[in-house]
């Protein structure tokens, strides 16, 4: 099969939340007009105008977002894989040679690489990024395709506009949705709310509750343990 890969992150860059999370919402290609057909007329009949983002979800818009949440339950297609990285324990001067931007790119690739199955093709597509750095991008192509030579091929790993690209927006409400759980979210806030909502179309005791395994399934949560020292 051949899989569109849309990418996003919530709290990278230090801000309230304790935990980071890196995500991607796996998408066959042959469908991927057709559901973002769906999506943007779900959004339109809901009375969501502009971009989809997790920071919009607020009090009044709340059914509307559960709505934009069961589109992603109710599409057989579409697989979500995130991975959260505590913040507290990251150590960037020991294991990143001080550099945060490589240490975030490191955590992308453990992200993707385990959901690169064999015989598949992918189109890598993330939200574009100031990088201090001008080859983040091509240097994380090169190793994933290192990682799957002969295995599994990626014809492109590029950068996006997800203001124009409907999926990638709920991408973003995803990967939001976890940072801000694992970040412990006001629980009386509308935001909390739709988090129970997941919770409960995802069938587990809670948010939090990681996946087994990196199995490739409708929604997979995989928390990093980092070295202690």
């Amino acid at each position: 099969m051949k899989f569109v890969i849309y990418c996003d992150e919530s709290c990278h860059s230090g801000n309230q939340h304790r935990f980071m999370s890196i995500g991607g919402l796996w998408v066959p290609r042959e469908d991927r007009d057709e559901l973002s057909r769906r999506f943007r007329n779900t959004a339109e009949i809901s009375d969501l105008r502009g971009e989809i983002k997790w920071q919009k979800v607020s009090a009044k818009k709340l059914e509307a977002y559960k709505r934009l949440v069961d589109f992603f339950f109710d599409q057989v297609a579409l697989k979500f894989r995130v991975i959260l990285v505590d913040g507290e324990r990251l150590n960037y001067m020991k294991y990143h040679d001080n550099d945060q931007e490589l240490g975030f790119y490191r955590f992308y690739y453990e992200m993707l690489v385990k959901w690169l199955l064999p015989q598949h093709e992918y189109l890598i597509l993330l939200d574009y990024k100031q990088n201090a750095s001008r080859d983040r991008y091509t240097t994380l192509k090169y190793h994933l395709e290192r990682s799957t030579k002969g295995v599994s091929w990626i014809s492109d790993l590029t950068i996006i506009n997800s203001r124009q690209t409907p999926l990638a927006q709920l991408t973003d409400l995803l990967v939001g949705a976890c940072a801000a759980e694992w970040g412990n979210t006001r629980p009386e806030s509308a935001k909390a709310e739709l988090v129970r909502y997941i919770v409960e179309r995802r069938n587990t005791p809670a948010y939090q509750t990681a996946s087994a395994s990196p199995r490739f399934e409708k929604f997979n949560i995989f928390c990093i343990r980092l070295n202690e020292n």
